[in-house]
C-alpha cells in the first residue's frame, strides 16, 4: 500500500481541483437569468447581422420584487439579453454598454456588483459623527518651601477636567457591515449579466448608478457589435 504524506495529498488536491491544467476547461462564468425565447420577447429589441439584443428597464415595484438588496434609491436596473449569431461567439463585457437620458449627452457605464454593494452599504451605515462629553476629577498633594519662613509646607487640592469630543457613530458593528455588503454583492453578482465569451443566449441585469427622473426617457447602447446598437427603453 502506498502512503502519501499530508503535504503530498495537499499538493495533489490543488493540482487536480483548484488549479486546472488546461485553461480552456474552465467553465463560463455562471449566473445571470434565463433568457426568453428571443430578443423580440423584450419591450426593446434589435438585431444586427444575426446578433440579437433585448432589454427592459425595471420599475421600482419590479426591483423590490427581484432583489433583496434595496437598489431602488441608487440605481436604474436594466434587464438585458444577448443572442449571439450562430458560430460567432461574443465577448460580453460590461464596458460595451451605456445608458443615457434622452436629450442629454452624458452616457453612464454599468457598475460592478462590488461597487453597487459598497454604495448600498454606505447609504445604510453612513458613519455619522456623534458628540460626547467627558470629565475627570483628581486629588493632588505635595510639599513646597514657604519663601517667608523657609519651612516646608504641605498642601492638598482637588482638580477637575471637562471636555467635548466627536467620533464616528456607525449604526452597525464592522463585522455586521462587512457581512451585509458581502451578501448584497453576491446577490447582485449572481443576477448580473455575465461577463464571458458566449456562444448561446444569456441574460442578466445591468446596474447603473443613476437616480431615475420622473417621466424621463432612457436609451441603452451596446458597442460590442460591428455597428453600435441603441435601444429606446420604455
Amino acid at each position: 500500500m502506498v502512503r502519501l504524506s499530508a503535504v503530498a495529498l495537499s499538493s495533489l488536491f490543488l493540482s487536480t481541483t483548484l488549479l486546472p491544467q488546461d485553461s480552456s476547461q474552465v467553465p463560463e462564468r455562471p449566473g445571470g437569468t434565463a433568457p426568453r425565447a428571443s430578443a423580440a420577447k423584450y419591450a426593446a429589441h434589435a438585431e444586427q447581422n444575426g446578433l440579437g439584443i433585448g432589454a427592459e428597464r425595471l420599475t421600482k415595484k419590479q426591483m423590490v420584487a427581484t432583489f433583496a438588496a434595496d437598489v431602488t434609491h441608487c440605481c436604474i436596473v436594466v434587464h438585458v439579453a444577448i443572442y449571439p449569431n450562430k458560430d460567432e461567439p461574443v465577448d460580453l463585457v460590461l464596458v460595451d454598454f451605456a445608458l443615457a437620458q434622452v436629450g442629454t449627452d452624458i452616457p453612464i457605464r454599468p457598475e460592478s456588483a462590488t461597487a453597487i454593494a459598497a454604495t448600498l452599504e454606505k447609504d445604510k451605515n453612513p458613519g455619522k459623527q456623534s458628540i460626547s462629553t467627558y470629565g475627570s476629577v483628581g486629588y493632588e498633594s505635595g510639599t513646597y518651601t514657604d519663601p517667608l519662613t523657609g519651612q516646608p509646607t504641605h498642601v492638598h487640592g482637588v482638580s477637575t477636567t471637562v471636555g467635548v469630543g466627536t467620533g464616528p457613530d456607525n449604526t452597525a458593528p464592522p463585522v455586521v457591515v462587512d457581512r451585509d455588503r458581502e451578501v448584497m454583492e453576491h446577490e447582485l453578482y449572481e443576477k448580473g449579466l455575465p461577463e464571458a465569451k458566449i456562444s448561446s443566449p444569456v441574460a442578466g441585469y445591468l446596474y447603473f448608478r443613476l437616480r431615475a427622473k420622473k417621466d424621463a426617457k432612457y436609451e441603452l447602447s451596446y458597442s460590442g457589435s460591428a455597428q453600435p446598437i441603441t435601444l429606446s427603453l420604455p
